[in-house]
Order: C-alpha cells, then structure tokens, then sequence
C-alpha cells in the first residue's frame, strides 16, 4: 500500500479568542508530540488532499480534551477562521515508526475481514473514532453494515502483506 504524503493529526475545529489561537480536535494517539513549536502542518481537504498551504506552529498547549494552537502570522480570528473545519497533516516521513501490532488509519481502509474460521465478512470501510475505543466499519454483503471493536479480543490479527483483518467476533455481533 502507498504511503500517502500526509497523516491526518488533527481538525481544526474554530477560532478561539481574538488573537490567533485554534482549538484543534487531536486525530493522533500522541499530540504532545506532534503540536510542538516550530511544526509545519499541512492544510488538507476534508478528503486528506494537500491543499498546499502550511502553517507553522508557534505555540501550542493541552485543553481538556483538544489543543489550543497559535500559528505564526494569524494574529487574530479571520485568518483561523479560513481554516475551520479543514484537517491538518503531518508529512508521512516525519511519524514516528510503528511497533509491531500498532497500525495507521489509512492502512487499515481497504482491508478485507474475514473470520478465524475463515468466513467473508466485509471489507473496512473507515475507522471510526468512539468514546470506547476505535471500531472497524465494515461494508458486508448487500451493502450491509457492521461496526467490528478494534480490540484485541475481537481483532485476532492483521495481516497487512495478506490485505485480511482476522477477527473472533462475540456471538451475535455479526447479527446487529
């Protein structure tokens, strides 16, 4: 599978206050990391294409549960306001390196499910993010809909060479 250029790391969800700052939604296990002085994002379209605007982070700070982002030169709320809603993007080459059993969203969609018995389930249609945990949603036969926890109870294995997601679902989760 293809790297793409860029790796979604946030939503910027609005302006916050009248001097420049965003309030950024987090997309990424570890936004210490990643909205940290000196940082160029990329400006990317709700669809994860590069719009080729950057923006460089200036200061940036933890806020419940979402950041707070000051970008160099948006010295009030209209040039953030442009950005709202938009996704920001770190370049593929600066992401840390995965262990073993950790996987990137992009590497997941596409995948086919099947069960440990070998049964065809679907394929991955997007990775949604839920309070619990992120779940699978998996396009089944007919079109039909399933949402597959994306833990290790569940997920057997990935094999991403094979392109097959191997799960042991409860009984009746396929049902739903």
């Amino acid at each position: 599978m293809d790297r793409p250029a860029h790796l979604v790391v946030g939503l910027l969800k609005k302006p916050h206050g009248i001097k420049g700052e965003a309030l950024i939604h987090p997309v990424t296990d570890e936004p210490e990391a990643v909205f940290v002085e000196g940082r160029v994002l990329a400006v990317l379209e709700r669809d994860g294409r590069a719009t080729g605007r950057e923006v460089r982070i200036e200061r940036a700070r933890a806020y419940h549960r979402a950041w707070l982002v000051k970008f160099e030169g948006m010295e009030s709320r209209e040039p953030v306001e442009e950005l709202r809603e938009g996704f920001l993007g770190l370049r593929s080459e600066e992401a840390r390196r995965l262990e073993p059993g950790e996987f990137y969203h992009h590497e997941l969609v596409g995948l086919r499910v099947e069960t440990v018995e070998g049964a065809p389930v679907g394929t991955v249609a997007e990775i949604v993010e839920a309070p619990q945990g992120p779940l699978l949603s998996v396009t089944g036969e007919g079109g039909r809909q399933h949402l597959i926890p994306f833990v290790g109870r569940v997920v057997a294995r990935v094999d991403r060479d094979a392109g097959v997601v191997v799960i042991a679902p409860p009984a009746g989760l396929l049902e739903v």
